[in-house]
């Protein structure tokens, strides 16, 4: 195992470990998160989090057997993970603190595709580099992609009431 791949592991992990302390310091409402600071900062743990992310499985010296099939396959949900990701970006016009209820466009059927590209993105890239060791450390990206994902549930729920009840019925996930 490679320093580079030690030190992007921990920058991940780290940077993981800091946007869920924001979101549980959200939560608890000891944090302003419309202040442009904090936001900045947010902004600049999450490029160093995925920085780190799409750094590691290149560097990852445990190497699965995987048929050259299943490599493709793993860049095709990386891509389509990059997409959807990438569109509900645009679509969203932001990243916190959005006030409007999001229902066209990729949000018609999924609450959450940024959120599902996110974890394309995981899954996909460790498989297309055959990075077994890479997708176990993904697994606690994963991990709080969901739990984030639960969190903002409840904050649209309490925001929106009935209209997020009807559109939560309306959507795959």
């Amino acid at each position: 195992m490679t320093t580079e791949f030690l030190i992007a592991a921990a920058l991940f992990v780290l940077c993981i470990a800091l946007r869920s302390g924001y979101e549980l310091l959200k939560e608890a409402h000891k944090i302003d998160p419309e202040s442009k600071p904090v936001f900045a900062l947010i902004l600049t743990v999450m490029c160093v989090l995925w920085a780190s992310w799409f750094s590691l499985p290149p560097q990852d010296s445990y190497r699965a057997d995987f048929p050259d099939s299943v490599r493709w396959i793993g860049l095709a949900i990386f891509i389509f993970g990059m997409i959807v990701a990438v569109g509900a970006l645009i679509q969203l016009r932001g990243v916190e603190n959005i006030d409007h209820l999001v229902t066209t466009g990729l949000f018609r059927k999924f609450r959450h595709p940024m959120y599902m590209g996110f974890i394309a993105w995981i899954v996909g890239w460790s498989v297309y580099h055959s990075a077994p060791l890479s997708l176990a450390i993904g697994t606690i990206g994963i991990a709080n992609i969901l739990w984030w994902r639960h969190l903002e549930e409840v904050r649209l729920e309490v925001q929106h009431g009935t209209a997020y009840h009807q559109y939560r019925a309306s959507t795959w996930c």
